[in-house]
């Protein structure tokens, strides 16, 4: 017969805020959570100890998570757990459900309300509704304790970020001093000296004429699919690498159409534009900014990136975050966050030039979050194609 201590579920549901307990999770994890739950939800949920808590998220990835787990379930059989791990999972414990990294927010709060939906009958009618959350397609995910581990591919293992892979996309610049000149000029890159300039250009050359584009240079065959939205890269990215970290290797190159019926090459690896133009955005930069930006300047952030799909930096959530709650320069957003300046550069600069976070332009927009974005003109390229993917709907102002 099993003691008491190992047969007790947790606290039983409050009327105020959901009680989450993060375990496994480091300090910069749970900053994260902190901050997701304080701007996208309107501080529904808080995180606090497992003993006071009444839903529990554990990190099956850190240290000994298996056994984290057993142990979670001894101590208590029947309370509500979400697992989170970068691989896939089966389960059919009917308290427990699964997401996987790295985690998209809306499935993450979707799977916190199926939990916190079975702890308290609610009227669902009357329940105060979430900004930006649509979580009614979202359907838990069945399993057992039995565990079946998938593969993780390259591109999501990577974000695991070991101290090497850190310094490919953020670099190991130290902090600047904003009252230093010499300092200043060391932190800014010409993206249009890199491949990340020459790929924006043809894909807004692809979108403007509504045709394939091939980048035609000194490395592996690039183009640009506007029927299927994509790139195919003839390379690795341990290959392509090292073209987009060189400045002016695009000095001798050429962007030729490609006929409608061109197929991609056997050996070709296809990217979603959105991510191969962040990816190209982090290595060009190396945790640098985008020459002529105002590094005193509030920061907005347009959009919640899909960080399913792209390469997720250390504390690119808890930035991301920020900016939505509140425009902040990105020295105020370093000092906020207590990192060091290079995260929030590299972060920015891959935001910046997918059109997904840019300067605010007005003084009231310190004070209060950004509305639409005005259209110009010069409205850059990303948008452009955005227009073209929504079958040309526009913004609202």
């Amino acid at each position: 017969m099993k003691s008491t201590k190992t047969m007790t579920n947790l606290a039983e549901p409050s009327l105020g805020p959901t009680r989450l307990a993060a375990i496994g999770m480091d300090q910069r994890q749970r900053n994260a959570l902190h901050m997701i739950f304080s701007s996208r939800c309107n501080k529904r949920y808080v995180l606090t100890e497992e003993a006071s808590s009444e839903i529990c998220i554990l990190d099956l990835d850190s240290f000994g998570g298996d056994q984290k787990w057993k142990e979670f379930r001894e101590r208590h059989p029947d309370s509500p757990l979400i697992l989170v791990s970068i691989n896939s999972l089966e389960i059919s414990d009917r308290h427990t459900l699964f997401v996987q990294k790295p985690i998209p927010v809306e499935r993450l709060i979707a799977a916190i309300e199926t939990h916190r939906r079975n702890l308290v009958t609610v009227d669902t009618d009357s329940e105060p509704a979430i900004e930006d959350i649509h979580c009614n397609d979202i359907k838990p995910i069945p399993g057992e304790v039995r565990v079946r581990r998938k593969a993780v591919s390259t591109r999501r293992a990577a974000l695991l970020m070991s101290e090497s892979q850190e310094q490919v996309f953020v670099g190991t610049s130290p902090d600047i001093d904003p009252e230093d000149p010499d300092h200043v000029d060391k932190i800014f890159y010409k993206p249009e000296h890199y491949l990340q300039g020459l790929a924006q250009q043809a894909l807004n050359q692809a979108v403007r004429y509504n045709q394939n584009i091939n980048i035609q240079g000194p490395w592996p065959e690039i183009t640009l699919d506007i029927v299927s939205n994509k790139i195919w890269v003839s390379a690795s990215d341990r290959q392509l690498r090292p073209y987009s970290t060189m400045p002016d290797t695009t000095l001798e190159v050429q962007l030729n159409p490609v006929k409608t019926d061109w197929t991609p090459p056997v050996d070709a690896t296809e990217h979603s534009f959105q991510s191969f133009i962040w990816q190209l955005a982090l290595w060009a930069s190396r945790g640098r900014i985008p020459a002529g930006t105002n590094i005193h300047q509030p920061i907005y952030l347009r959009r919640w990136p899909n960080f399913t799909r792209l390469i997720i930096t250390p504390y690119a959530m808890p930035i991301a975050a920020l900016w939505a709650e509140q425009p902040r320069s990105l020295l105020d957003t370093a000092s906020a966050l207590n990192i060091p300046q290079r995260y929030v550069f590299a972060f920015y600069s891959a935001a910046n030039a997918v059109q997904l976070a840019g300067e605010t332009r007005r003084a009231v927009d310190t004070l209060i979050a950004p509305p639409a974005i005005r259209r110009s003109k010069l409205r850059g390229l990303f948008g452009s194609l955005l227009d073209r993917l929504r079958g040309g709907k526009k913004d609202h102002e």
